[in-house]
C-alpha cells in the first residue's frame, strides 16, 4: 500500500526524526555553554553579569540561526525549535546538576592559576627592579 504524497512530512512522523536529533543536541550544547558561564556570571558584578547574560543570548542567537540556515533550506519549523529547548530543558534539569559542580571547581582552579601567575609576575617585578635599577644602561652601548 502506498502512502499518500507529503506523508512523509507530517509532524511528528518517523522521517522527520533525524532532523530532530541536532536540534535536541543544540539545545544540550546551549545548556553546557550556560552552565560554563554560571559561575563566572555569580563572581561578577552587576555590569559584568549583564555582559555575560548578553553573550549567551548572542551565541545562543547565532548558533539557532546557522542551525536553521544549514538545516531544510533555511526553514525552521517549530518541531526543530520546541526539540532544541526539549535538549535545553533536559540537560538543565538532567545533567546540570552533575556537571555544574565540576565547572564552578573548574572556574575556582583558573581564578587561583590566574592569582597565582599575578604573584608571580609581581614577585618578578620587584626582584628585576632589584637587580637592574638602571636596565635602559645595560641595553643602551657607550662609546
Amino acid at each position: 500500500m502506498m502512502s499518500p504524497p507529503g506523508a512523509a512530512s507530517c509532524p511528528g512522523s518517523l522521517a522527520e526524526m533525524p532532523s530532530l536529533l541536532p536540534w535536541l543536541l543544540l539545545g544540550m550544547g546551549l545548556g553546557l555553554l550556560y552552565d560554563l558561564l554560571r559561575p563566572p556570571r555569580w563572581a561578577a558584578r552587576a555590569a559584568a553579569a549583564a555582559l555575560l547574560d548578553l553573550l549567551f543570548a548572542v551565541l545562543a542567537m547565532a548558533a539557532v540561526f546557522l542551525a536553521a540556515m544549514g538545516a531544510n533550506e533555511g526553514r525552521l519549523g517549530l518541531w526543530e525549535l520546541a526539540a532544541g529547548l526539549l535538549g535545553f530543558l533536559f540537560y538543565l534539569y538532567g545533567l546540570s546538576p552533575a556537571i555544574l559542580p565540576l565547572a564552578e571547581r573548574a572556574y575556582r582552579v583558573i581564578q587561583n592559576t590566574i592569582r597565582l601567575l599575578k604573584k608571580l609576575v609581581e614577585n618578578l617585578r620587584k626582584t628585576a627592579k632589584k637587580y637592574f635599577p638602571n636596565w635602559k644602561d645595560w641595553i643602551i652601548m657607550k662609546w
